[in-house]
């Protein structure tokens, strides 16, 4: 049997087990039966597909952990180093945006993230040669993911652009974390624009290493205009020969991006590391639901978690080629 043969023959087995699981539940619910069939086949790990997830990566929580805030609202308070500039947190689905918090202690709120709800006629699912696990994994968790990012670029864009203009100290930090280029991105001003975390402000305090930098690829492809002499050796070759293969540009993580509508052409963020920035929890990973009713299947997908930033001076922002400000 040849590979393409085997492979039809496994999604159809695949479909098959699905409808079967379907028809041995009294109640016609279908609950993590899915995703435990899916990922028989595919291993999807969520953290490559939300720049989110990679700059705060998740943590499973445990019930004991989670608290009620005045609201009613669920999280978890966790602490913040004395001295802290404040800290930012993030609500996902329906929560609030949260304020400012001088304190010693921040609020993670949860929320579930809910992805559409997809329905299919069951037939399809013993004639398609389509890979059912696609539908039931791969289109409605990258739903969830994108809407994940949103909030947290969002809630980033709020922090940074905090101050009376570009290369202004922020209101709450003091220290410079958004500054406007006219020359594009280059090795001279990258170098430049990775200074804004480690400043700190006039007082030397929140200082902060640089742990990675997002762009979208757009943008990257600007790092593959350097020259020789700019990048050093046969770097310039390798590139122009494999395309951008570093995952490195001066000691800085580089995360790059498809989501050019959250991360604009030209814009670079800086980040610290996830033990200088906040913090990520989940109670329930990515959950595939179904339910049956005649011919028709129903699913979609769900993550109950939240994350928030208790350190607003870990993030920073460069735009690269932008016409000069008045500000």
């Amino acid at each position: 049997m040849d590979k393409t043969a085997e492979e039809t023959q496994n999604i159809k087995l695949l479909n098959s087990n699905i409808l079967d699981s379907l028809r041995r539940d009294s109640d016609d619910v279908f609950v993590k039966k899915a995703q435990a069939a899916a990922t028989d086949y595919t291993r999807i790990n969520i953290r490559e597909n939300s720049f989110a997830f990679k700059i705060l990566p998740p943590e499973k929580a445990t019930p004991e952990m989670l608290k009620y805030d005045l609201s009613d609202n669920l999280g978890i308070v966790w602490e913040i180093e004395p001295d802290s500039p404040g800290a930012k947190w993030v609500g996902l689905e329906t929560i609030p945006d949260g304020e400012y918090i001088t304190a010693s202690k921040y609020l993670i709120p949860f929320a579930r993230v809910l992805t559409p709800n997809f329905k299919c006629d069951v037939a399809k699912l013993l004639t398609t040669h389509q890979d059912v696990r696609k539908i039931l994994t791969d289109n409605s968790i990258k739903d969830g993911l994108a809407a994940i990012d949103v909030k947290f670029i969002y809630t980033v864009n709020s922090i940074v652009f905090d101050a009376d203009g570009q290369n202004e100290p922020n209101h709450l930090t003091g220290k410079v974390q958004w500054r406007d280029f006219e020359d594009p991105l280059s090795r001279e001003t990258f170098a430049e624009a990775s200074k804004m975390l480690p400043a700190g402000n006039e007082d030397g305090k929140y200082v902060a290493r640089n742990y990675c930098c997002l762009m979208n690829d757009c943008t990257a492809r600007e790092i593959l205009k350097l020259k020789r002499n700019e990048v050093g050796g046969d770097l310039a070759e390798e590139y122009f020969r494999n395309g951008l293969t570093t995952s490195e540009l001066m000691g800085i993580k580089t995360l790059f991006t498809i989501k050019n509508n959250l991360i604009p052409e030209n814009w670079v963020y800086f980040f610290a590391e996830p033990s200088y920035l906040g913090k990520c929890f989940y109670l329930d990973d990515w959950t595939m639901y179904m339910k049956k009713e005649a011919f028709f299947i129903e699913m979609f997908s769900y993550w109950f978690g939240g994350f928030a930033f208790g350190n607003v001076a870990g993030m920073a922002l460069a735009r690269f080629h932008q016409k000069k400000s008045n500000g």
